[in-house]
Order: structure tokens, then C-alpha cells, then sequence
């Protein structure tokens, strides 16, 4: 009969694990029902990573904030219409010909050829006619308190040295860039999103192989503990195979960690909720050595040489608007206006139109130092965008060279790779065999077991690596871009 508190405490045990596995279950249950399961095929990866991509998002207001600079700058062909109106308050009166002795001088007719008599008594009655005309004269008084202005002006350009034109140049340039800016991106987001699909891929892959190697070992140890059992073998055999169990057991579970980082990282690019369990439908690589053939245009072909050349339309650009900063320019002005609220005199004034019309041309004159310094450093930056260009094509050159390589190397690696799995595997069917017959030790076996392993994770490996060349070669010779848009 057992001891009553031992008893006890087993009972109690019993419940506490009970109740343990009971709140696990639920609190597993209710993480089922909140994380969704999401079957993705490799273009609907590459879609949503399209529509959750920042880049691309950012790209796309780049292209909007030149569109409305192309339609300011078309607006610069347009005259200009302006409302204006003002109201003053002048304390004093403006008093205009105070004295008007200096208007009217002195009447001299001596030298008039006339008798002598009669030359007196003129300049006697005009110079009594000046005395009273002063005398009598008052000034001007104008009232400016409470006048106004009310009226439109108008003003177009005829020819501003040629700037506008090349404004507007360089906006549908700047349009034309933030097109070719948005494949950029696009073509960038889609080789991000399918390198981590295929990551996401291979990480599965291996821990299902890793999971599938743990069975085998499993079964086979259960084997060798019910033949150690029975004294057949020596227990050492037993404890080696243990011990790759659980270093296989520490495999699995690195595995299964890289596994949910991937996948976390791959929700981040697809723009899913990171408890999104993801189920990939495309997990075949399909080999293919034809398609790894660049064109001759290939550099001509992407986004970032097209990009290169609207910068150098735009440095362009920039030295037409430097040269135009230093011709003359012609433009129209004209205004329709109206004032009142003037008195003359202390008499009221009715308001009165004020329209004109003017033409104005404007010459530099004393910028020829500047405006050739200027002009100069202008051509200098166009120059550095032509080098700049030179240059890139030529690492892009570089780039689409070592691209091939890489894809080439990778589509003959997983012929070696599958060579090398065939081999493993023939050699641990003998194995198999040999041990079977007691012609092997365990160890052998272990060993011929991880080569497998080690061949078929190889196999992996080099199919996703092939896959991730191909886009980076796609990418590299501008053959990314044709299914984006």
C-alpha cells in the first residue's frame, strides 16, 4: 500500500499538469484563430510587395509633384492678371503753384522794332497784366483724405531670353525621370520581394529535411535501444547515435527560428500582419540556361541609365536658363484703373479712369563678368553629367558581365549539386546495407546519413541561389522591367 502523502502529491501534480496543458491549449486555440494563413504564389508576392513598397510610393509623389511643376511652368507662356486697390488718408492738403512769378517772366520788348511811344506803353500794359495775373493767382489745394484706387494689370511676357522654353524643357524632362525613377523602384522592390520568397522557400525546404533526418535518427535509435536491450550490441553505439540525435534536435530548432524570421521578414515586404502564417504555392524552380543571354542593348535598356540621360537634359537645361539670365527681355504691361475720392479746390472729384499701356525691354549691361562665370560653371556641370554617365555605363557594363557569370555558375551548380545527391544517396544505401550485415560500425552509417543530408540541403541551396541570380541578371540587363508595367 503506498504512503498517503506521496499519494497526495501525486494527485496534485496531476491537476496542476492538467490545468497547465488546459490554458496552453486555449491560449494556442486563440492565436489559431487570430493569425491568418496566406497561400502565396510567387506574383502575388511580387504584386502586393508593389503596392506595400515605400519606395515605390515615393516614387509615384515624385512623378505627381512634376506634373504640376510641368503645368507651372506652362503657365509662364500666360500673361499674368493682377487685382489691385488702396486706400489713403492724408492728414494735410497738398498746395501745387504756391508762386507762380517764376512761370511768367519778365515782358521785354525793347528790341521790338516799333516806334518808341508805343513800345512804352505796351511794356507798361504787360508788365501791369503780369501784376495782376499774380496777384490774383491761388494755389492748387487737393484733398487726399479718403482717396482710392481700384484696378487690373496685365503682364506678358514677349521674350525672357529664353528661359521659358527651357523651363518647360526640363519639365517634361524632370516627368520623363520620375517615370523611369518609379521602374527603378519597382524593379527594385520586386527583386527584394522574390529574394525573400525564395529564402522563405528554402528555409522550409530545410526544415522539412531537417525534420525528416531527426525521424530517421529517431527510428533509429528506438532500433538500437530494443537491440542494446537485449545485449546485441555494445550501449556506445546507442549513446553515439543519441548524440547526433540531439545535435540534430538543436538543428531543427535553429531551423524552425530562421524559418519565422523569414517569414516575418517576408509579411514586412508584402505588407501582411506579422502573425501571417505564410503557405508559398511556388516552390518548383524551373532551370533554364537560354534565357541567361544579355542583348546588346542591355545598358541602354535600364531605368538607371535613362535616368543619367534625362540629367544631362536637365544640366542642359540649367545652361539655357544661365545664358538667358543675361539677354534682353521684352514684356507687355497694361492696367485699366480707377481713383476718386480726391478733392480740388474743396470741391469734390468724380472718379476718374487711369488706363495705359507700356512696353518694356531690359538690357544687361554691367553682367558680362558674372553672367560669363556663371554661363561657365553651368557648362561645367553638364560636363560632369556626360562623365558621370561614361563612368556608370561602364561599371553597368561590369555589372551585367559579372550578372551572367553569377547566373551561369549557379545554373552549374545545381548540376554538380544534384550529381553529388545521387551519389549520397547510393552511398548510403550501401551503407544501409553494409551495416545491416555488421560489415559497417554506426558511425559509418551516421556518417553516409549526414553526407545525405549535407548533398540534399546543397541541392537547396543551390536551386534558390539560381533563382536569385536569374532576377539579379534580369535586373541587371534591364529585362525586369518589361512585365512590371
Amino acid at each position: 500500500m503506498l504512503p498517503l502523502f506521496p499519494l497526495k502529491l501525486l494527485i496534485m501534480n496531476y491537476k496542476f499538469l492538467i490545468t497547465v496543458l488546459v490554458v496552453n491549449c486555449s491560449f494556442l486555440i486563440a492565436n489559431c484563430q487570430n493569425d491568418s494563413v496566406l497561400s502565396l504564389s510567387l506574383d502575388s508576392c511580387q504584386n502586393m510587395a508593389l503596392r506595400s513598397n515605400f519606395d515605390v510610393q515615393i516614387a509615384e509623389q515624385l512623378k505627381t509633384k512634376a506634373k504640376a511643376e510641368r503645368e507651372a511652368a506652362r503657365s509662364m507662356y500666360f500673361p499674368k492678371i493682377a487685382a489691385q486697390g488702396g486706400y489713403t488718408y492724408v492728414f494735410n492738403d497738398i498746395e501745387l503753384l504756391k508762386n507762380i512769378d517764376g512761370l511768367f517772366p519778365q515782358f521785354d520788348i525793347s528790341s521790338a522794332n516799333i516806334p518808341q511811344e508805343m513800345k512804352d506803353f505796351l511794356q507798361q500794359g504787360l508788365n501791369q497784366l503780369r501784376t495782376e495775373i499774380t496777384s490774383l493767382w491761388k494755389p492748387i489745394d487737393i484733398s487726399l483724405k479718403g482717396a482710392y484706387f481700384a484696378g487690373l494689370t496685365l503682364q506678358q511676357p514677349v521674350f525672357a531670353g529664353g528661359r521659358i522654353i527651357a523651363g518647360n524643357k526640363m519639365a517634361e524632362a524632370g516627368i520623363e525621370m520620375s517615370e523611369e525613377n518609379i521602374k527603378l523602384k519597382k524593379s527594385e522592390a520586386v527583386v527584394e520581394a522574390q529574394k525573400m520568397y525564395w529564402l522563405y522557400v528554402s528555409v522550409r525546404e530545410k526544415v522539412k529535411l531537417a525534420k525528416s533526418y531527426e525521424n530517421l535518427l529517431d527510428e533509429l535509435e528506438k532500433l538500437l535501444t530494443n537491440v542494446a536491450d537485449a545485449e546485441m550490441i555494445n550501449r556506445n553505439e546507442l549513446m553515439k547515435v543519441q548524440v547526433q540525435h540531439n545535435a540534430v534536435k538543436l538543428q531543427v530548432m535553429q531551423a524552425q527560428t530562421g524559418l519565422e524570421l523569414s517569414r516575418m521578414a517576408l509579411c514586412r515586404i508584402i505588407g501582411a500582419n506579422y502573425s501571417t502564417q505564410i503557405i508559398p504555392t511556388d516552390t518548383i524552380v524551373q532551370v533554364t540556361e537560354n534565357q541567361i543571354l544579355p542583348s546588346e542593348n542591355a545598358v541602354s535598356a535600364r531605368p538607371e541609365y535613362k535616368l543619367m540621360q534625362k540629367q544631362i537634359a536637365i544640366k542642359e537645361g540649367e545652361l539655357k536658363l544661365a545664358i538667358g539670365k543675361y539677354l534682353p527681355t521684352i514684356g507687355l504691361s497694361a492696367t485699366y484703373g480707377t481713383m476718386g475720392g480726391m478733392k480740388i479746390q474743396g470741391n469734390p472729384e468724380a472718379p476718374f479712369n487711369i488706363s495705359n499701356v507700356m512696353a518694356v525691354v531690359s538690357v544687361p549691361i554691367l553682367d558680362w563678368w558674372e553672367g560669363s562665370q556663371k554661363i561657365k560653371s553651368a557648362k561645367t556641370d553638364r560636363k560632369i553629367a556626360e562623365l558621370e554617365m561614361q563612368k556608370n555605363s561602364q561599371l553597368m557594363e561590369l555589372e551585367i558581365k559579372q550578372a551572367t557569370f553569377n547566373a551561369l555558375n549557379a545554373y552549374r551548380q545545381i548540376q554538380n549539386a544534384e550529381f553529388a545527391l545521387e551519389q549520397s544517396q547510393e552511398n548510403l544505401r550501401i551503407s544501409t546495407d553494409r551495416y545491416m550485415v555488421n560489415l559497417e560500425t554506426i558511425t559509418d552509417l551516421m556518417t553516409a546519413q549526414s553526407a545525405w543530408q549535407t548533398a540534399y540541403s546543397n541541392l537547396i541551396d543551390a536551386r534558390i541561389d539560381y533563382r536569385i541570380k536569374e532576377i539579379e541578371f534580369l535586373k541587371a540587363t534591364g529585362k525586369l522591367d518589361a512585365g512590371l508595367y
